[in-house]
């Protein structure tokens, strides 16, 4: 529940500032443009001893950008972001294992769009973990405390192409990694548990 009221806010607050900002000319300069997320991350825990970005999971919210000038842009980001694990897809595999991790992300990047249609960024993400589950051979379980940890901090890098004659949208490609462990590993030679995601997503800018 608490999922689809961070949504809900989240695409309201979006919406009320693309209104804000719309109605001016495709091809002028704004200082603030804001658009919507819509996509899907790849996620593995380093430290589980499990390997690939196997875990399949959502990635949406809003963007919005503070235009310097038409080249570069400061950007932040409210998302819902569901990361964790999982073992490869094999019908062979006896045993079966999915960590879901369910955050609220708010990314921050630097921004540099050339003439063309690419968009490059990098920059720092704060998560904040608001539930999590985990299932073996299809089962959730019961953790006996909380093992993991509500604040984390990551760094990402990634690009947009922008689509379209009036490029309103746009495909988005990043990479995003912890620099904060998210919880201890049965791995004694392993310091902690970090997310590494590759995300694919769409962007709709107003």
């Amino acid at each position: 529940m608490r999922g689809y009221t961070f949504l809900f806010f989240l695409y309201t607050s979006f919406s009320l500032c693309a209104q804000i900002q719309h109605g001016s000319d495709d091809d002028k300069f704004r200082l603030i443009d804001a658009g919507l997320i819509l996509g899907a991350n790849f996620s593995q825990v380093d430290g589980d001893n499990l390997d690939g970005f196997n875990k399949l999971g959502l990635n949406t919210g809003g963007i919005a950008h503070i235009n310097f000038n038409p080249n570069w842009s400061l950007s932040f980001e409210i998302l819902f972001s569901q990361k964790g694990s999982r073992t490869r897809p094999d019908p062979d595999l006896i045993n079966t294992y999915k960590l879901v991790l369910n955050y609220a992300d708010v990314p921050v990047a630097i921004n540099y769009k050339d003439r063309n249609r690419m968009i490059f960024s990098a920059g720092l993400a704060y998560g904040r973990l608001f539930s999590f589950a985990e299932y073996l051979n299809g089962n959730e379980t019961n953790f006996p405390n909380d093992p993991f940890k509500n604040d984390e901090l990551s760094f990402h890098v990634g690009g947009t192409i922008l689509v379209g004659e009036l490029k309103h949208f746009g495909v988005n490609f990043r990479y995003q990694q912890s620099l904060t462990t998210i919880g201890p590993s049965i791995n004694p030679r392993v310091v902690g548990l970090t997310n590494k995601l590759l995300s694919l997503r769409g962007i709709y800018y107003f």
